[in-house]
């Protein structure tokens, strides 16, 4: 029998906003840039409306709800830690705060990152020659969604605020933020391999 006590949902649109949160779309300066790289997209004859994958990601990554490298909302926040405790195991980054502070998380609902490319949050990497690496999310509570372009689809997650499930959502981080590592580490070894021969 499900406990009452829950303060978490599980709809669609309410499961992304609770566990990333959303961009606040309605922000003025937010719609002068999103109409400005509309603008800029359909003169180079795009479809009305879209904007590219870059564009989108650099839209969101400008009018973030949260610090990137604090984030308030669980699935956020957990999960950066989590990633920050294995890269420091990996030795891919230092237990200093500024050095932590190379790694960042990005909701993208409700922009067009979401909208036209499926991303919902993403983690941005940033290593020591500041090269960035990313691994992309898209929420759902679809089980059954074959189709993403994300990197990691998340399905339902156990609700942080019930002390019966909080041990199921730590290991669910765990396990997403190993995912996460594990992109991270594929594009890394891609960077370090470009232009070798073999």
């Amino acid at each position: 029998m499900k406990n009452y006590e829950s303060r978490f949902e599980q709809t669609g649109n309410l499961f992304e906003w609770q566990f990333i949160g959303e961009v606040d779309t309605a922000n003025r300066e937010y719609q002068k840039e999103l109409r400005r790289l509309q603008e800029a997209a359909a003169k180079k004859g795009g479809i009305k409306g879209h904007i590219p994958y870059g564009e989108a990601m650099e839209l969101a990554r400008k009018f973030q709800p949260f610090d990137p490298t604090h984030p308030n909302k669980p699935f956020a926040r957990d999960i950066r830690i989590s990633l920050l405790d294995l890269m420091i195991n990996k030795k891919l980054i230092t237990d200093g705060e500024e050095d932590q502070d190379r790694v960042k998380f990005y909701t993208a609902v409700k922009t067009p990152l979401d909208t036209f490319h499926s991303v919902d949050a993403f983690i941005e990497f940033k290593d020591l020659d500041n090269k960035k690496y990313l691994t992309t999310f898209d929420l759902t509570l679809n089980p059954r969604k074959k189709e993403h372009r994300s990197d990691i689809i998340v399905t339902e997650l156990p609700d942080p605020n019930l002390d019966e499930d909080r041990l199921r959502y730590l290991a669910t981080i765990e396990d997403y933020a190993q995912k996460a590592l594990g992109v991270i580490e594929m594009r890394m070894a891609h960077e370090e391999n470009k232009g070798k021969n073999y």
